[in-house]
């Protein structure tokens, strides 16, 4: 089982996320978070300030896998306290999510990957909840496959 830390602000998106995560049984969730969510059972529920870290830290010791979701304005500043908390908990791997499509703004991003480099922090950015379903290796959604014969949902609706 992959022990897997979810760290970040959780709007609906990100909570419809941890919800699809929390299905699999491969994966031992616990989320550290400063948003007032509701989370299922069997997420381990941590309510800290992401930027703060020695909570941060101490949240990521034991775990095989720390995903933090950072909106861009605040990568620079997110991973400097990313690179020092992976460095004091034993360097889990580490997976940097964008929690927004501002393309504006490449020096943040530059910053934060020259941050963690120079930090000796293995890490991987990505976009999105599919770039991290990607590098999990996990499916979050199943989908429907049709076979000969099969009416698709969309065929009925053509000419």
């Amino acid at each position: 089982m992959k022990r897997l830390l979810l760290a970040g602000a959780l709007d609906a998106a990100s909570q419809n996320f941890v919800r699809q995560l929390s299905q699999n049984s491969q994966l031992d969730l616990t989320v550290y978070t400063s948003s007032a969510v509701s989370l299922p059972e069997s997420v381990t529920a941590l309510t800290e300030e992401v930027l703060d870290e020695g909570g941060l830290s101490a949240a990521m010791l034991d775990q095989d896998l720390v995903v933090a979701l950072v909106p861009t304005i605040r990568l620079a500043k997110t991973a400097s306290t990313l690179a020092t908390a992976v460095q004091a908990a034993g360097n889990p791997q580490l997976i940097i999510s964008r929690t927004d499509d501002i393309e504006e703004l490449p020096l943040e991003e530059r910053h934060a990957r020259q941050t963690l480099a120079a930090a000796g922090v293995a890490f991987d950015m990505v976009d999105g909840f599919g770039g991290i379903s990607s590098l999990l290796g996990v499916s979050t959604t199943s989908a429907t496959v049709f076979g000969p014969g099969e009416e698709v949902p969309l065929e009925r609706f053509a000419g």
